[in-house]
Formats: C-alpha cells, sequence, structure tokens
C-alpha cells in the first residue's frame, strides 16, 4: 500500500500539476498568479554530482520560468529526507534561477505533521519550511459533477479520505467523473479509486455500483498487484506481524503463500487494530 498511494500521488501530480496550485491557493492561502500554467519538467538533478538524486515531481510557472515547485509524496517519516530536500530545492533553483518552493503531499496526519518542521541547515541561520499538503486540506468530493470538473482532485480526495467512513462515495464520484476522460486516464483514475479505498468501504462501494467483482484495467496497477506487488506486500505484512505479535513458522509460510495482494492489503490494514493475531486473519 505505501507504494501503491506513493505512485498514485506522483501520477496525479504530474497529469495535473494545477491540482496542487489550486490546493495551495484554496488551502494554504499561497498567493499564486492565476493567469500562470504549470508546466511539469525534468525532476532529476543531473547537474549535481549527486547519484540517484531525483524529486518526485518538478513543475514551473510562467514562460520565461518565474517560479518553481518541488512536491514530494511522502508516506512515512524518513530522516534522509531532510538532507535530500534542500539539495532539491537549491538544485532547481540554480537551474531555473527563480524562487523555489518546496511543497510535500503526506496525507497521514502524523506524517504530515512531521514534514511541516522546519529543516536547519545550520546555526538557525538558514531554515527550509516545507509547505504541506495533509489530508485536512484536500476537500472530501461527493458530488458527480464537482468531481467531473475537476477529476485529478476527485482522486486525491478518495486517496486522502478513502478509509473513513462513507468513502465509497467519494470513490464513486471519481470512478464515475473518470468516465468521460481518456481511455489512459480513466482506466488508470477508476482503478486507483477502487484500490486505495479500505476494505469495509471498497466493499460498500461494490454493493453501490452493483458490482461483486472489479478487474484493473490499468497496466500501472496490475504491475503493482502483480507476482512483484505480491512479494512486497507479503514483506512488508510480516515486518508489521513480527513488531506487534510472535510469529510462527507456520504464520509465516500462510502469508508467503497468498497470492492474491488485495488479501495481502487487507490483512496488512487489520495489524495496527488487531488484539490478537487471530484477528489479522478473520474472514
Amino acid at each position: 500500500m505505501p507504494r501503491l498511494m506513493h505512485e498514485a500521488l506522483v501520477r496525479l501530480v504530474r497529469s495535473a500539476p494545477e491540482v496542487v496550485v489550486g490546493l495551495l491557493r484554496s488551502s494554504l492561502g499561497l498567493d499564486v498568479p492565476v493567469n500562470l500554467q504549470p508546466r511539469v519538467t525534468a525532476a532529476e538533478l543531473t547537474d549535481l554530482d549527486f547519484a540517484e538524486l531525483r524529486a518526485d515531481v518538478v513543475f514551473t510557472l510562467g514562460e520565461p520560468v518565474r517560479e518553481a515547485f518541488v512536491v514530494e509524496a511522502q508516506g512515512e517519516r524518513d530522516p534522509n529526507k531532510h538532507i535530500a530536500w534542500p539539495v532539491y530545492v537549491a538544485g532547481v533553483r540554480a537551474r531555473w534561477g527563480c524562487p523555489t518552493t518546496l511543497v510535500v503531499l503526506a496525507l497521514d496526519d502524523k506524517v504530515a505533521a512531521w514534514c511541516r518542521e522546519p529543516i536547519d541547515l545550520g546555526r538557525g541561520c538558514c531554515v527550509l519550511r516545507p509547505l504541506v499538503i495533509g489530508a485536512q486540506q484536500v476537500p472530501e468530493i461527493r458530488d458527480v459533477e464537482v468531481a467531473r470538473a475537476a477529476p485529478e482532485l476527485a482522486v486525491l480526495s478518495v486517496a486522502a479520505h478513502g478509509r473513513r467512513p462513507g468513502a465509497e462515495t467519494i470513490a464513486r464520484a471519481a470512478m464515475l467523473a473518470s468516465r468521460g476522460l481518456d481511455n489512459r486516464r480513466a482506466a488508470l483514475y477508476s482503478d486507483i479509486s477502487y484500490a486505495l479505498l479500505g476494505a469495509v468501504a471498497r466493499t460498500a462501494l461494490e454493493k453501490l455500483m452493483n458490482s461483486e467483482t472489479y478487474e484493473y484495467r490499468s497496466p500501472w496497477i496490475r504491475d503493482i498487484l502483480d507476482e512483484r506487488g505480491q512479494q512486497v506486500m507479503s514483506s512488508m505484512l510480516l515486518r508489521l506481524l513480527r513488531k506487534k505479535f510472535l510469529v510462527s513458522s507456520a504464520v509465516c509460510a500462510r502469508v508467503r503463500r497468498c497470492e492474491n495482494t488485495l488479501t495481502l492489503m487487507r490483512w496488512s490494514e487489520r495489524v495496527l487494530s488487531a488484539r490478537r493475531l487471530a484477528d489479522v486473519f478473520a474472514e
């Protein structure tokens, strides 16, 4: 799930960077000119002598460039990002010679709070303060017509609120709105909306849309949920289980035998709230 969430957010921003600009205006009160369309540019900082230095998304405003934004999707605390993020900002600023702002998409409240911490580059004289878009800054979009007007924002709404009660109506709006898009985006957005729902909301959505099964149409989603995705999910589930329970070899074997990535995702979702190991695997 962490990989899926990260890749989903990155693809959404690359497809429609104006969603980030809109949230910066509406939720964070940032004064961004309305007449300048964002343009996604290369995110690799190849002009610097660092290996594999790549931001998630970089977009610019204006032609010639007047302002740049580095956008990072963050699903967990990672102290290494406090080292990398200032480099990203400095590299983009050097490339375009313009003001550059770091924006972090962090839809987990605790992770968002960590991302908002100022990054002290030395003696408090130079401090980087990320602008953070958390779940509270993303509106809940349940109306289909509103979703059709901003399909990427509708999918982002699912990512932000997909595990809350009634999230199936948010996903339904996003999935119906995606039907009017080109085939690539329609498949991708519909699949993301379904995959990022919690187990309860997913079941409710299937009943709401009168569908007993859901076949993923997006090759990217299928790739996430194929054998490689299964291996990633089983490894993550075992790590979670070992941190909370005494895990036997039989349990490890059961997890590794499971070939259904959605089942592994459902088990992983239960770990935090489960009081007993049996609660995780309850049917």
